[in-house]
């Protein structure tokens, strides 16, 4: 849908996204239909998402097949000289085989190892508990409680930081916007923003998919289908926007927005440790 190869940096998906939303615009003369424009949205949820498009790499395994009316080719037989015959070496023993097969079995585990730290790399967690929800995030990282002064149909319940600032830059009232988005966050870093809403609709992202029980399942939090929508906010960074739907909605629902700055590799960490975060919430009742 974006045109971009497999191989494409988040960066370069980012700019072929954003170009041809331009270019699909009707101010800009396109005529793209509402179902092409959902699939390029949904296109770029997937793989402007570190971890969503790990998770569809994985799931899309690379197919070599022919393309569509090429004739098979036969492979040009090679004839190799018959070897002459040599004393064994050092390399036909199988103690060798052994230490060859053992080196590869310890780089492999290691691979492994390392994925699993970039999944979950703080292993000490901190528990908050709200009146609406409680979560475990990362015991470094800052959270602050919203300070009350919010309406009660719109305010914050707590926001979180990866990085260490003071305490009156929390984003603590839902009057003010929160300037943690973007270029202003440092690099490698997270901010985290929870709000509560009571009273009325709650907005709905698009493309959503209609699930019979509610809103698109593309994630289930808390128990509860949730929404979910995102988007780049500048050259290396992005926002992911989740809708949590617990008991009593859609009287009263929940949002959280996660921004983060970085590399591929320090955008996947602070990703690994927010959806650590978002699968251990649980609702009050």
């Amino acid at each position: 849908m974006l045109g971009v190869p497999r191989a494409a940096t988040r960066d370069e998906i980012a700019r072929a996204h954003r170009a041809l939303v331009k270019r699909s615009h009707p101010d800009a003369g396109g005529a793209t239909s509402s179902a092409e424009m959902a699939a390029i949205s949904e296109a770029w949820r997937i793989l402007g998402d570190p971890v969503r498009r790990a998770r569809w790499d994985r799931e899309h395994l690379v197919s070599l097949a022919p393309p569509q009316g090429a004739s098979p080719v036969a492979a040009p037989r090679v004839v190799r000289p018959v070897a002459p015959d040599a004393p064994p070496s050092r390399m036909d023993s199988a103690w060798i085989a052994a230490a060859v097969v053992a080196g590869i079995a310890v780089l492999v585990g290691g691979l492994m190892l390392g994925v699993s730290l970039l999944a979950d790399p703080a292993v000490a967690r901190t528990t908050f508990v709200g009146e609406e929800l409680r979560f475990d995030y990362p015991d470094a990282w800052q959270l602050a409680e919203g300070d009350g002064a919010d309406p009660g149909g719109h305010r914050v319940i707590a926001h979180l930081l990866s990085f260490g600032v003071a305490p009156e830059e929390h984003c603590t009232s839902f009057t003010d916007r929160c300037r943690w988005t973007g270029d202003v966050l440092p690099a490698g870093g997270a901010s985290v923003l929870v709000t509560g809403w009571e009273g009325g609709e709650p907005p709905e992202p698009e493309p959503l998919t209609r699930r019979p029980y509610g809103l698109d399942a593309d994630a289930m939090i808390g128990g509860a289908p949730a929404a979910s929508d995102g988007g780049p906010t500048g050259e290396d960074s992005f926002f992911t926007w989740w809708q949590l739907s617990p008991p009593g909605f859609p009287d009263r629902w929940i949002e959280i927005r996660a921004d983060i700055r970085g590399g591929e590799l320090e955008q996947a960490r602070r990703m690994a440790e927010v959806d650590a975060l978002l699968d251990s919430i649980e609702f009050e009742d």
